[in-house]
């Protein structure tokens, strides 16, 4: 798995964005407002990415990119998310 974390406007949108076009795996995301929002970031960058995937469509045994786990799953499980942890690779974590 592939980690990029950085400060707000650091650009970790816009490689998720070059991750999932490079790649051809979509984004997974929490709502058609945010679908909608990736898709014109992308067109915006000259990125063409498959077409996000809202949670709620389902993705059962697919590969997907998130590009902002906070907000995901706060909106799956309806829940303000204080903390988190991940096991990643040293050799696959960006920080922008």
């Amino acid at each position: 798995m592939k980690l990029i974390y950085g400060d707000c406007g650091s650009g970790k949108t816009k490689q998720i964005l070059e991750l999932s076009c490079k790649t051809k795996t979509p984004i997974l995301c929490e709502s058609d407002q945010r679908k909608q929002r990736l898709l014109e970031k992308a067109k915006g960058y000259g990125i063409n990415i498959p077409i996000p995937i809202v949670y709620t469509e389902g993705c059962e045994g697919r590969d997907v990119l998130v590009d902002d786990p906070k907000r995901l799953l706060e909106a799956m499980l309806h829940a303000n998310l204080v903390g988190l942890t991940v096991n990643v690779p040293t050799d696959d974590v960006t920080k922008l």
